[in-house]
């Protein structure tokens, strides 16, 4: 593994807070990955345990890496400030959390699949949910309906910490700064499910730690993944987040949109406005989660104005 400033490197966004426990084993992932040209840049987003220590110590291993040491602004803007000083001559950026671990071929796979792309495009991938000792949970896939702006819209697939993105998504995404938006995975994947490409590998590259200190996260059952999904509704107070984030994509980067995106953007917003147009979007509408279920609740709560 080496730092060097090679057109092929990869730039791995850590974000850390409060990660001392599972950090070491991370960053061990990291420096056995059989793509040879990683660099590391690190923010942290004001621990008050012994995470800055570990990072200190774990980064001598990286030559060239970066630490930054910041006040807690939040997962979602701390990953966007790591992306947004992404180095100029960098080819490849990806996001990393602090508290799972990834396949050795984890970013060989991801550059082989971003490196014929034309124009800008992001990589995802499945990943396995594990304890918190890295027992196996299950895989967990989340994209059976296929990748789009119309899923994007209501739904994020992107799992942050599998997301690579070649030079042109990140620039992309750099050249507006969004104020309103969920996380900064679902908000790469609707950026790049409208203007670029989105590659979705259904093979698990990460092994995803299950627990409650996840920002957002996963549950390894169906009935665990509808209690996270209402006590994150509550907690961050998602109520309408989804068209926020949507009216703001829109303000940001809607004379860049195809005319079939742009109409499909404004039908979703356009439709909120009275019970007549509710009801016919909840019918008809082209946005769409990837599980049947999942479907019928959000378009549930598009009904009553909740999305």
């Amino acid at each position: 593994m080496t730092a060097a400033d090679d057109p092929g490197t990869v730039e791995v966004l850590l974000s850390t807070y409060n990660g001392s426990r599972h950090l070491a084993e991370q960053l061990e992932s990291l420096r056995v990955q059989t793509y040879p040209l990683v660099r590391l840049s690190v923010r942290d987003d004001g621990s008050t345990d012994a995470t800055v220590q570990v990072l200190r110590s774990g980064l001598t291993h990286f030559p060239g890496a970066k630490l930054e040491v910041g006040p807690n602004i939040g997962a979602a803007r701390s990953f966007m400030t790591l992306l947004n000083g992404v180095a100029p001559a960098t080819r490849f950026a990806a996001f990393c959390d602090q508290d799972d671990v990834w396949a050795p071929e984890k970013l060989a796979a991801a550059v082989g699949a971003l490196d014929g792309a034309a124009g800008p495009a992001l990589y995802c991938s499945a990943v396995n949910l594990v304890t918190d000792d890295l027992s196996a949970l299950k895989p967990y896939r989340r994209c059976t309906r296929g990748v789009g702006f119309a899923n994007a819209l209501v739904e994020n697939i992107a799992t942050g910490c599998t997301i690579v993105l070649n030079r042109a998504a990140v620039d992309l995404v750099n050249a507006r700064s969004p104020k309103a938006l969920l996380m900064h995975d679902a908000w790469c994947y609707l950026v790049l499910s409208a203007l670029g490409n989105v590659v979705y590998d259904p093979v698990p590259r990460v092994s995803y730690r299950v627990h409650s200190a996840n920002a957002i996260g996963v549950a390894p059952t169906a009935l665990g993944e509808w209690r996270r999904r209402a006590v994150n509704h509550r907690r961050h107070g998602r109520e309408r987040a989804l068209t926020a984030q949507a009216a703001e994509f829109r303000r940001l980067y809607g004379e860049q949109l195809e005319v079939r995106t742009s109409a499909a953007l404004d039908d979703f917003l356009g439709s909120s406005g009275s019970v007549f147009r509710r009801v016919r979007y909840s019918l008809t509408g082209a946005a769409y989660r990837q599980r049947r279920l999942d479907d019928l609740v959000f378009r549930f709560l598009y009904l009553l104005g909740r999305i």
